[in-house]
Formats: structure tokens, sequence, C-alpha cells
């Protein structure tokens, strides 16, 4: 098997991580939507696993009702990514993605602690 990692120079590195560092939970969250997206649109099944599967890493089970829904729906994104059923993941990313974005001001203030 062939491996697709990208090697970035460490001058790329040291500016990916201070841009991270600067992002909100919610911007990366939106960041990681994003990336699956883009996935599906390229058709890209791996990376769309790594970011569906980060997405499932990201999961509070101290609020497990919640949690346990979006689990089902990133595992029926997952198993339909695994066959290439990208219509069927890209409509169900974009409307969670974009329930993300609507508190995005209130998480702003938020997280700066205002």
């Amino acid at each position: 098997m062939v491996s697709t990692t990208v090697v970035m120079p460490k001058r790329n590195q040291a500016y990916v991580r201070e841009q991270r560092s600067g992002l909100t939970s919610v911007h990366l969250m939106l960041n990681l939507y994003d990336v699956a997206l883009a996935s599906c649109r390229q058709g890209d099944r791996q990376r769309l696993s790594q970011a569906l599967v980060e997405l499932i890493g990201a999961l509070n089970f101290e609020h497990r009702e919640i949690a346990v829904g979006l689990f089902r729906m990133y595992n029926y994104c997952l198993c339909n990514a695994k066959t290439g059923r990208f219509d069927l993941v890209e409509p169900v990313l974009a409307e969670l993605r974009d329930v993300w974005v609507e508190p995005l001001p209130i998480a702003k203030t938020t997280e700066r602690g205002n």
C-alpha cells in the first residue's frame, strides 16, 4: 500500500500550528467539516474517512443523547464514504456544518470569557 501522507516543510507546520492555536473550538469543527465536504466533492475516500474519524473523536459523551445522535450520523457517513456514496454523505455533513455556523457569534464571546 502506498502512503498518501503529505510531508510539510517545518515552516509550513509552524504556520499551521499557529493558525490552529488561534481558532476557537467552533472554528476547528468548521474546518473539519470543510475538509470533509471538500473530500466529498473530490471523491477522496481516505481524506473524508479521516475527517469523519476526527469528528467522531471530538464527540463529548458526557452529553450522551446529542453525542450518540451525532455518532450515528457520522458512522452513517463513514460507511457511505467507504463505498464511495459521496452523494449521500455531502448533504448530511453540509447540514451539520450549518448547525455549527448558527451559534458562531455567541461561541466567540463565550470562549474569550466575555
